[in-house]
């Protein structure tokens, strides 16, 4: 008796792990198709993730019809599925990625060995058929623009010729709140150089808010998304606490992203001077969804437009000055 209740209690809880599994890829299914910056079915997302299985074991293959999902491995059938009449039937869908899924790992011993690659491999698989701005990453420091190396991302110093130099890595929630502190610290200064170089982006929200420092009017940055004639649009207020003093902006082609939103702003509005390289051109704004490894899921949800009303993307910032980088330090 006691066995036939072990069997039972084991067959519940592979049933909620599947469940639970499901759950999940359809959170990660609704969350893409709601955010994504251009229209897309959930059988589109659904189908090009499972055909990610591939890259975890080469034996695996997904066959795709109009009425069925059929998974492959080694060339004979092991699972069919039937589609979902509505294709945009999230919960459905999640329930198919998890079966897909955990069948693989049940008939491939490398897919069940790597079983903590699967859900990397399958987003990767699905924003490949998205745009390629969207990204995988291993977890928020990463997607956010912190390396593990380096988790500071801000640094200053006053100089002995009287500039403050500060130096941004990445742009987070602090970045405003020490930029201003050291400025606050060293009301003596008589310039200001920011050096943005090899800055790759990391919150908007943070690259606006600093900007907005250094402006008392005007517009810093806008932003469109699906329906690109609806454009938000982020406006300075009239505080600024680095009045009439000089500032320098150190640029390079690495700079990218929330670090080419600032450089755009003060250049614009003519609060900064630019000096190095054309920047890197990144000037999509991602929407990070959690995937049920732990990973996180970069969409592309939004277009950053300059002051003026120019595209940030595949453009960047061209500096008023333009320097190689041996002659910029």
């Amino acid at each position: 008796m006691f066995r036939y209740v072990l069997v039972f209690i084991i067959i519940l809880i592979s049933f909620a792990t599947r469940a639970g599994e499901g759950n999940d890829w359809a959170e990660v299914y609704s969350q893409v198709k709601e955010n994504y910056i251009a229209e897309t079915k959930i059988s589109t997302l659904a189908t090009a993730a499972l055909k990610g299985l591939k890259e975890v074991d080469k034996h695996l293959r997904l066959g795709d019809d109009n009425t069925r999902i059929t998974l492959y491995y080694q060339g004979k059938v092991v699972k069919v599925m039937r589609k979902p009449q509505d294709f945009d039937d999230a919960i459905a869908w999640g329930e198919i990625t998890a079966q897909i899924i955990q069948k693989a790992k049940d008939v491939s011993p490398i897919a069940d060995e790597k079983s903590f690659l699967v859900d990397d491999a399958l987003a990767k698989a699905m924003l490949a058929a998205l745009d390629k701005d969207s990204k995988v990453f291993a977890g928020m420091d990463e997607a956010e623009g912190i390396s593990r190396r380096n988790h500071r991302t801000f640094a200053a110093r006053l100089e002995d010729n009287g500039s403050l130099y500060i130096k941004i890595v990445a742009f987070n929630k602090q970045t405003y709140e020490e930029l201003q502190r050291a400025l606050e610290e060293n009301k003596t200064a008589e310039r200001l150089i920011i050096d943005l170089r090899d800055c790759s982006g990391g919150q908007a929200s943070a690259a606006v808010k600093t900007a907005d420092l250094f402006l008392t009017e005007g517009v810093i940055a806008s932003i469109s998304g699906r329906e690109a004639w609806r454009q938000t649009y982020y406006n300075a207020d009239e505080d600024e606490i680095w009045q009439n003093k000089e500032i320098t902006l150190l640029v390079n082609r690495q700079t990218a992203s929330a670090a080419e939103i600032l450089a755009a702003a003060l250049k614009e509005q003519g609060r900064a001077h630019l000096k190095g390289e054309k920047t890197f051109g990144k000037g999509t704004l991602q929407k990070l969804i959690l995937l049920p490894s732990g990973g996180v899921l970069a969409v592309t949800s939004g277009v950053v437009r300059t002051p003026s009303g120019g595209e940030l993307n595949h453009n960047g910032v061209v500096p008023d000055e333009i320097i190689e980088p041996q002659n910029l330090d």
